[in-house]
């Protein structure tokens, strides 16, 4: 299991608490722009309700060791996990709150979810066995342009200054594609097959690489990127996201 830093005790020291005291006026003034609404009701004063994260339930163990879906559900997804993930683990299911701040934070620029979700995506990766770095799936330019940020790197980002592991920009998209979300399990596969290349200058070689994205559907995009990261030297390849489609 990876270790926390928010698990050791905080350094008492001038530059800390400037830090800190800096970090405040962030959020506040974030709060001010971009007020907290619920991403299950909309009540506004929070990301998530009481009532809201009681209706949906997170993955809990036992979990397949796998695939990370919970004993709770009739079966398993290794069946249908590609091959070349070694281990996938999600937060939970993608619905109810889940699904709202996913949509919320992908779709309508409420970045300020980070920290929130991050912590999620923090917890959820520490559930995983060995990783020596974080690779966030790319967006292509043109969607990066369009969107303004990948949330997959955001998200990718605040995990890793938890858990104090390295965060790689080592994938870029090739070609432009289809957004999967209208694409049947098949068409996702050949949406992305070949879309994705190792940037040349980041080494990857011998390492074991957590793929970040933000929901699991049929795993094609993942496998499509651990397919050129194995092929780069890369010595196994999991998978982490916020929510799976169940």
């Amino acid at each position: 299991m990876l270790q926390s830093r928010l698990d050791s005790p905080r350094r008492d020291s001038t530059s800390g608490g400037i830090i800190e005291a800096f970090r405040h006026a962030a959020e506040l003034a974030i709060d001010f722009v971009y007020p907290k609404r619920c991403a299950g009701c909309d009540r506004r004063g929070t990301w998530l309700c009481d009532n809201c994260a009681t209706a949906l339930p997170l993955f809990t163990i036992p979990l397949c060791d796998r695939c990370g879906v919970p004993g709770t559900y009739l079966r398993c997804k290794c069946q249908s996990t590609p091959a070349n993930l070694n281990q996938v683990r999600s937060a939970g299911p993608f619905d109810g709150w889940l699904r709202g701040a996913v949509v919320q934070f992908k779709y309508h620029g409420e970045w300020a979810r980070t920290p929130q979700l991050g912590a999620l995506l923090a917890s959820t990766i520490a559930q995983l066995h060995g990783v020596d770095a974080l690779i966030p799936v790319p967006l292509h330019s043109t969607r990066l342009r369009q969107r303004g940020f990948n949330q997959s790197l955001l998200l990718a980002q605040y995990a890793g200054e938890v858990l104090t592991l390295e965060v790689k920009e080592a994938l870029v998209r090739t070609r432009w594609t289809e957004a999967q979300v209208s694409l049947g399990a098949q068409q996702r596969k050949a949406n992305v097959d070949g879309a994705f290349a190792v940037r040349p200058k980041i080494a990857v070689a011998g390492l074991s690489i957590a793929l970040v994205d933000d929901v699991v559907t049929t795993g094609s995009t993942l496998s499509a990127c651990a397919e050129v990261l194995i092929a780069a030297g890369a010595a196994s390849v999991k998978a982490v996201s916020l929510a799976r489609d169940m």
